[in-house]
């Protein structure tokens, strides 16, 4: 697997999409444009055998995380997340901290196995998290990426009012299960008086794209993480669902944030 290299594209006002055919499983990545230039600023692909270059991990309820070989046509060292369906357990991610705002490109490799259970049930699968409001409370992360039904979003919020959140919403087109899809994600946070732009490729090709404000403007830029997130397995929300089905099971490779 390797990093897609691109730059930042032109990004409209509201979510301009343009899905390409998706390519068959294994299939090389077509080139991205590539970075005028840039820095990379945090990088892992796992062949150390452990997430310790990550800042923290968390597991909430009794999933896992691991390294192990990538499977079905990943190269080396990946890392899976386990989260089983048991009515308890609801997150195993990892992060890095706030790499400072700016313009970056996140590049990533992940994979969802080919029995994956579609479900309306929205897992976050990466995302870009803030910090809570100015009256205590958390709230949804100012980006994220997620997979509900078979298809990918991506979901960008932000605030109209101190405690007030906005979202859009930008369709990336149908998952392919059993696939390692390279992403990347062209970021530039946007400031209280600047806006901000997004724009995402997903094996070579351009898939979406937003122009607008992107986070909720704090003392820091939001951090990344990648895992599995279901919120709503989350037993303090009280929403009953039926358990006892298999593990989700995801899988993340080729993690590389290069600021321009």
């Amino acid at each position: 697997m390797t990093r897609l290299p691109g730059r930042l594209a032109g990004a409209v006002l509201t979510a301009a999409l343009a899905v390409a055919a998706a390519a068959p499983a294994h299939a090389a990545p077509a080139p991205a444009p590539a970075v005028v230039s840039g820095t990379d600023v945090f990088a892992d692909g796992f062949e150390s055998g452990t997430v310790s270059a990550w800042t923290r991990q968390r597991i909430d309820g009794n999933g896992s995380i691991t390294v192990a070989p990538a499977p079905d046509g990943g190269t080396g060292l990946a890392a899976r997340f386990g989260v089983p369906d048991d009515g308890a357990s609801y997150r195993s991610e990892i992060a890095v901290n706030s790499l400072g705002w700016g313009s970056y490109r996140f590049a990533l490799a992940d994979y969802l196995p080919a029995d994956w259970v579609r479900t309306s049930t929205e897992t976050i699968l990466a995302q870009w998290h803030g910090y809570p409001l100015a009256d205590g409370s958390d709230t949804k992360p100012p980006i994220a990426l997620t997979v509900k039904d078979g298809s990918w979003k991506l979901k960008v919020h932000w605030l109209t009012d101190p405690t007030t959140v906005q979202e859009a919403v930008i369709p990336l087109g149908d998952v392919q299960f059993g696939h390692w899809n390279q992403w990347a994600f062209d970021i530039t946070w946007s400031t209280a008086t600047t806006p901000g732009a997004i724009t995402v490729f997903r094996d070579g090709a351009q898939v979406g794209a937003y122009s607008g404000l992107n986070n909720y403007h704090q003392n820091q830029s939001p951090y990344f993480k990648t895992g599995i997130y279901r919120a709503n397995w989350n037993p303090a929300k009280n929403i009953p669902y039926p358990t006892g089905g298999p593990d989700v099971v995801a899988w993340s490779d080729s993690v590389v944030v290069t600021r321009y």
